[in-house]
């Protein structure tokens, strides 16, 4: 067995170790599983929690579950519009005429 095969299998065998242990402490009541599910939001939200921008590494990660959020209802289609209205390019509109009148505009003509 290679050096590496040994060390992936120590590791193995102390995360099976670690699990059995914390399981074994949330039957006898030693771990109140309320809180480690707390401790554990905290930390996901200190690695996650934090959007910085496609340079970082969970961007795409961040992304997917922004999306999922949206199509689950995770906001109002009043913020999904205020949202809408700070992406939409500003040139975009005709001047004097503001995006949704020119998007209303366009509808009509589709449907002709």
């Amino acid at each position: 067995m290679s050096g590496d095969q040994a060390a992936v299998k120590a590791a193995k065998k102390a995360a099976v170790g670690a699990a059995m242990d914390l399981a074994e402490d949330i039957a006898m009541g030693r771990v109140d599983v309320a809180e480690l599910r707390a401790l554990v939001a905290e930390e996901c939200r200190a690695l996650f929690g934090t959007v910085v921008g496609p340079a970082d590494p969970l961007w795409g990660l961040q992304c997917d579950v922004m999306r999922q959020c949206a199509a689950l209802g995770g906001m109002s289609w009043e913020e999904h519009a205020e949202w809408a209205a700070v992406f939409r390019p500003a040139d975009a509109a005709e001047p004097g005429v503001s995006w949704i009148e020119q998007v209303l505009a366009e509808g009509a003509d589709d449907d002709g």
